[in-house]
């Protein structure tokens, strides 16, 4: 069937992962809340899952939470300190691979339709609105929003709903992380695995056994949907 819509992940595939943009900003998150770092990260990583699935519906949520985890106390203005530190973070993070607004403005003048499937905890939505990503996709699946994440089929079914479009009619591109990619066949999706170098980590199995579509880069798009 023709390829109508493309459906990107977001870290790994249209940004670097958050650990690359992550370098320097724990430090500075744990001395707005005056909390050692080891800890605090500890702490923090154990929220992950609950983050990613919209446990926690605001920044300040989940940080007074961890801290309630560690047993401390926090300001209104440490809060506010610690928030922006996050919301900069994000920011810093949202910085587009350097082909993905090329590729995006290749695909719209095409007539391609353009959504994201992103699990990720609620800064990236927060921020979204004021990335350079934002003028050019059609639809947004967060799944801290939607308090649903991948491989559930149902977030997937979700983001066509959105787009307008049939399983079938998109192609799925992503990473490999926790078998996104074999979940979206399984939904009818044509997946394509983007190689990065992060690409044979323990998380991303899938991306080292994938004997499915392989791009390196995301400009090799065009060239795959043309072949459809």
């Amino acid at each position: 069937m023709k390829v109508n819509a493309v459906i990107f992940d977001l870290f790994g595939t249209i940004v670097d992962g958050f650990a690359a943009s992550s370098v320097g900003y724990q430090e500075q998150f744990a001395a707005a809340l005056g909390l050692p770092l080891d800890e605090l990260n500890r702490h923090w990583r154990q929220l992950t899952d609950r983050r990613t699935l919209g446990d926690f519906q605001t920044v300040e949520a989940s940080i007074e939470y961890v801290c309630s985890m560690i047993g401390a106390s926090v300001s209104t203005e440490h809060m506010t300190g610690a928030v922006n530190i996050r919301l900069t973070l994000t920011r810093h993070a949202l910085m587009p691979k350097p082909d993905a607004l090329a590729t995006f403005e290749s695909l719209k003048a095409a007539g391609f339709k353009i959504g994201l499937l992103s699990n990720c905890s609620i800064e990236i939505p927060i921020v979204w609105p004021e990335s350079e990503f934002a003028q050019w996709f059609d639809a947004t699946v967060f799944s801290s929003r939607e308090r649903i994440k991948k491989p559930a089929a149902e977030i997937y079914h979700l983001a066509c709903d959105r787009l307008g479009v049939k399983a079938e009619e998109c192609l799925y591109v992503a990473d490999g992380e926790n078998y996104e990619l074999a979940a979206a066949a399984q939904v009818g999706m044509q997946p394509v695995l983007i190689k990065t170098s992060e690409s044979y980590s323990e998380v991303r199995r899938e991306a080292r056994e994938w004997q499915g579509v392989t791009i390196i880069s995301l400009s090799e798009i065009s060239r795959i949907i043309s072949h459809d």
